[in-house]
This record gives structure tokens, C-alpha cells and sequence, in this order.
């Protein structure tokens, strides 16, 4: 929080942030580095809130934003998911036991809204089918 205190006082200062990028090349990519405890069935889930973000709808709004107004902007999804949701699907789409599950979330798994950078013409949306990893 304090690199992004000393942006905002910059002129026109654009702050991006982004949810947790899927699809090609990223962590969640078949290859990447949370397949392989998934397949092992060594990862666990809960009621914890992720917000995520395709990387080309996280490149989009990259270029996008160069024209949007000063300010602070969440590049996440329309749909925030539970994890134990999420997890499963993912574990389905590797061919993978199903996760273990805890009750519970930690407080900071809430997810994130895009609405302020909706209103400046940003859309980034995915629905569970449709994520591709």
C-alpha cells in the first residue's frame, strides 16, 4: 500500500490491479505450478472468495486503461467464485482427485469488484465453463 500511496501522487496516476491471472502460461495453466499439487491432491479449499482475470483480459485492460481517468482500478472478473467451487472445477479440468475442503475462509478471500473499471469502459468477465487453463 505504500508504493501505490507514493503513485497516487504522481499526475494522472493509473493504478491496476489485478486479479489472479489464468489461462496460458500463468499458475493455473495445466503445466503450471498449482497443477501439480492439485493432481497430487495436496491442496485444500474453502469458502475464501478468488477474483480472477484472463491474461488477455488483463492485457486489454493494460492498453485500455492508458485512457481512462486518474485513479485506482481492481482488473478482475464479473463473477468472484468460492474456492471450493473454482477448485473443483479445476481439479476436473486436470483430470484430478477432487481437492479437500475446510469450512471457513480467512478474511482477506473476499474477492474484488470491477465496477469502477466497468464505468470506464473496461468488461472482463469469464464464467466457470469457460475458463480454459
Amino acid at each position: 500500500m505504500a508504493l501505490e500511496n507514493d503513485v497516487q501522487q504522481l499526475p494522472n496516476s493509473i493504478i491496476l490491479r489485478y486479479g489472479s491471472l489464468y489461462g496460458p502460461g500463468t499458475w493455473y495453466d495445466k503445466n503450471g505450478m498449482i497443477a501439480k499439487p492439485y493432481i497430487n491432491r495436496e491442496m485444500t479449499v474453502n469458502d475464501g472468495i478468488t477474483s480472477f482475470i484472463h491474461v488477455k483480459d488483463a492485457v486489454n485492460a493494460t492498453v485500455q486503461a492508458i485512457d481512462w481517468e486518474k485513479g485506482t482500478y481492481n482488473i478482475v472478473d464479473d463473477k468472484p467464485v468460492k474456492s471450493a467451487v473454482w477448485g473443483s472445477y479445476y481439479a476436473e479440468q486436470l483430470h484430478a482427485p477432487s481437492p479437500n475442503y475446510i469450512y471457513g475462509k480467512i478474511p482477506w478471500e473476499r474477492g474484488a469488484s470491477n465496477q469502477k473499471a466497468k464505468t470506464q469502459g473496461g468488461n472482463y468477465y469469464i464464467l466457470l465453463g469457460e475458463m480454459d487453463f
